[in-house]
């Protein structure tokens, strides 16, 4: 039988949000699904019931426990949080003693989610949808297409309506990356672009003066820069804008033909120096974040161009969460995070070569912070196949994991501007299907 317990998140007589209508639904029925935090969540936030219930069968019951505060601070933060909020533990399989949980909640407004929970749960709903016509009008939210789909059942005859979501519901039910990561049980410690805007650079000049390094880079050092960066070029100081040059290192092609290239795109002006050692000052920290370590520039470059795919124009490099209180580690790096709506995209940048460890690594981190709804995309133009250093069949091992985790892949990102880049991230997180995507066409840099 179920346990029945009764948890209210605010106060009766809670006041309906502002906006057309107030309240909308009277009871929203949720089928709890332990992977799908935003999903658990942003039913609320959609359909603004007075009262919502979470029908949580057993083996789930402490995922609901530990995240439940979460979602409600999260309504509290839109203002659209039930007057009640219900918790039932389901102790059983059986259809029928699931019908009896489901039907007890059944009434005139009465709204069941069928997006989560368990077979088992499935088929007591259809059970109770098709005995109990007028009870239930059932309902599928689907957050990554904006899209909801109705069936509602009269006498014999049964009717389904698919509508996309309206302008005003998509913005309610729309996430910030700190909204998303927090939902799951973490919290954003750090990035890479929070410490430059908080040095007083624009997101405007971020990108810019990234763009003067990437500019740089591709000219001629793209498979080199790692081997350069930040081994040959040297910083004087953590936050210091000054580099320098050993003058037997700048006899080495590779990296006079680097430095001569920044500076001629205005990311290094030359400080003088004397034959054994040579000075350059950065434009600016981003030009510095960009020289200390060989994989910010790819990040940053990545992080502009999300910005032109996320739903609220905002990207996050460089980023270090933490889980459950516990502090930020390794493990729990991501180089590049946008929200689409509702739904997190993740992104792996690797200049160098990638290994099937850290591919793993990436789908677990990803859904551990994102849950099953969550995209996953790796940049790396090692894949492209024009390294002759990588043979054809590790490149093939690679894109067969990538494909078993759902990873999609860009590979040419040398090669095409970064509109280009950005209409082909569009196209790729925007994709149906969960298999990693292909190379892209060069088209003319602007």
């Amino acid at each position: 039988m179920a346990d029945k317990a009764e948890t209210p998140v605010a106060a009766e007589g809670t006041a309906a949000p502002a906006g057309e209508g107030g309240r909308k639904t009277d009871t929203l029925v949720e089928l709890y699904d332990p992977d799908t935090h935003i999903y658990n969540a942003l039913g609320v936030m959609l359909l603004l019931p007075r009262r919502v219930v979470f029908i949580v069968p057993e083996h789930a019951s402490a995922v609901y426990r530990k995240y439940k505060d979460a979602y409600r601070r999260l309504w509290e933060s839109r203002g659209c949080v039930p007057e009640k909020v219900e918790f039932v533990e389901t102790h059983t399989s059986d259809m029928m003693e699931l019908a009896a949980v489901l039907e007890a909640f059944a009434g005139d407004d009465a709204v069941l989610d069928i997006e989560g929970g368990t077979p088992e749960l499935y088929l007591a709903a259809g059970y109770v949808y098709s005995r109990a016509p007028g009870g239930f009008s059932c309902i599928r939210l689907d957050f990554a297409d904006r899209k909801l789909t109705s069936y509602s059942k009269t006498g014999d005859g049964s009717e389904t309506v698919v509508r996309m979501f309206t302008d005003e519901e998509t913005a309610r039910v729309s996430l910030s990356v700190d909204e998303c990561i927090r939902i799951y049980g973490g919290v954003v410690e750090r990035s890479t672009v929070t410490e430059l805007l908080a040095r007083g650079m624009t997101m405007e000049e971020i990108s810019r003066d990234t763009a003067l390094v990437w500019s740089a880079m591709v000219r001629r050092s793209r498979r080199t820069w790692n081997d350069l960066v930040p081994d040959r070029l040297h910083m004087k100081g953590e936050h210091s804008l000054d580099i320098y040059v050993n003058g037997n290192e700048a006899k080495i092609r590779a990296v006079s033909n680097l430095v001569a290239d920044l500076v001629s795109s205005g990311a290094l002006k030359p400080r003088g120096g004397d034959p054994s050692r040579r000075w350059y000052r950065c434009r600016s920290h981003a030009v510095a974040a960009c020289l200390k370590s060989a994989g910010a520039l790819l990040e940053l470059y990545m992080n502009s161009v999300a910005c032109n795919v996320s739903s609220d124009g905002r990207a996050v490099s460089g980023v270090s969460l933490s889980f459950d209180g516990e502090e930020g580690s390794s493990d729990n790096e991501i180089d590049c995070i946008f929200m689409l709506g509702a739904i997190p995209v993740f992104i792996s940048c690797k200049n160098g070569r990638v290994g099937s460890e850290e591919l793993y690594k990436f789908a677990a981190v990803t859904t551990q912070f994102g849950g099953n709804e969550k995209i996953a995309v790796l940049v790396a133009p090692s894949l492209d196949g024009r390294d002759e250093t990588i043979p054809p069949s590790r490149i093939k091992s690679v894109r067969e994991r990538a494909e078993l985790y759902g990873i999609r892949i860009i590979t040419d990102i040398y090669d095409i501007s970064a509109r280009a880049a950005a209409a082909e991230l569009s196209r790729l997180v925007t994709k149906k299907d969960k298999i990693s995507g292909g190379g892209i066409k060069p088209d003319k840099k602007t």
